[in-house]
């Protein structure tokens, strides 16, 4: 699944692979000068600009701490090997949506950057010392945040210039969409949830396909892993009103059945995944009422395609080499 720029991220984990245990055996065999050069050497060049072995070693790194000082079985390395070629994948995307920046001249001010920060610690409800006491569990300066910040305006600037002036939702769209998806605009509408909430090194695309592949429960994983509310207790959040829910949880469960679990999402700057345990649909409303939320809901679907669409483009007209 490819990563998307529409909503604000803060950082976190992700992948290894089998390259890994090539270049580890490598460093232990080779001299000094010889170790520098292997781990920078280019892994993929795009449009004439390179990422490294070490750039995307970076990247792998807080999940390989999880798993120092034991063995990992063969489904564990072939979900991190998938997760190490999709982070790459990533990174190819975000030079070329960094390339577009340039090509363009879009640019921001410190003031703009500052403005961004001090929105997400109010989102937040962080105080500076709260914000900073973050930043350092995740192994990150202010700077380094700010310049990450930086990357997102510029992106979300871009994108809008590229794709959000193309897309268009009619009446049309949102009557036929309300006739056929009618409870899923319905008031008192409720689900039951349980949440895994993941800290540092920790990848929820890994743990998901451990609880799909039934080496664990979504439960025990949650007591296991889980950081937020229920852990201790199965992940069990309990029964909640839809309305209630933050956006980030309403996409994430967007599709998702009882019984199914969602996508990685990011909860505050933290990796997570939800369990839809059940769904209680509440009274139907009248298409007016819910006009704006799935005028929203279309413009989302429609954003996202037009993502993919762009970034198909900007794939087919590049020279990208991959040496990984």
């Amino acid at each position: 699944m490819k990563t998307h720029y529409f909503v604000k991220k803060t950082p976190l984990s992700l992948c290894f692979s089998r390259l890994l245990w090539i270049t580890l055996f490598f460093l232990i065999s080779v001299s000094p000068a010889q170790t520098g050069e292997l781990v920078n050497r280019i892994v993929a060049v795009v449009n004439g600009d390179i990422i490294t072995l070490f750039e995307l070693n970076e990247k792998v790194k807080p999940l390989l701490d999880r798993f120092k000082g034991r063995e990992i079985g063969e489904r564990e390395k072939a979900a991190i090997l998938k997760i190490k070629e999709n982070l790459l994948n990533n990174m190819i995307e975000d030079l070329l949506l960094r390339q577009e920046v340039e090509k363009y001249g879009i640019e921001i001010s410190d003031v703009e950057v500052e403005n961004q920060i001090q929105e997400f610690k109010n989102e937040n409800n962080l105080n500076e010392e709260e914000f900073l006491k973050q930043l350092r569990l995740e192994k990150m300066t202010r700077e380094e945040f700010a310049e990450k910040i930086s990357q997102d305006i510029l992106k979300h600037r871009l994108l809008s210039f590229m794709v959000r002036r193309k897309v268009v939702v009619t009446k049309e769209e949102i009557e036929e969409c309300f006739k056929a998806n009618k409870q899923d605009f319905a008031l008192d509408k409720k689900v039951h949830l349980r949440l895994i909430v993941l800290g540092t090194g920790n990848s929820a695309a890994l743990i998901k396909k451990r609880i799909e592949d039934q080496e664990l429960s979504f439960a025990e994983a949650a007591d296991i892993y889980s950081q937020g509310p229920g852990a201790g207790n199965g992940g069990d959040i309990g029964l909640l009103s839809w309305k209630d829910l933050a956006k980030e949880w309403r996409q994430a469960l967007s599709g998702v059945c009882a019984g199914q679990i969602t996508e990685p999402f990011v909860v505050r700057g933290h990796e997570a995944l939800l369990l839809l345990e059940s769904m209680e649909s509440g009274r139907e409303q009248p298409l007016d009422k819910a006009r704006d939320e799935i005028q929203k809901k279309i413009y989302r679907e429609k954003l996202e395609a037009g993502f993919n669409e762009y970034m198909d483009t900007l794939r087919a007209n590049a020279v990208i080499d991959i040496k990984l």
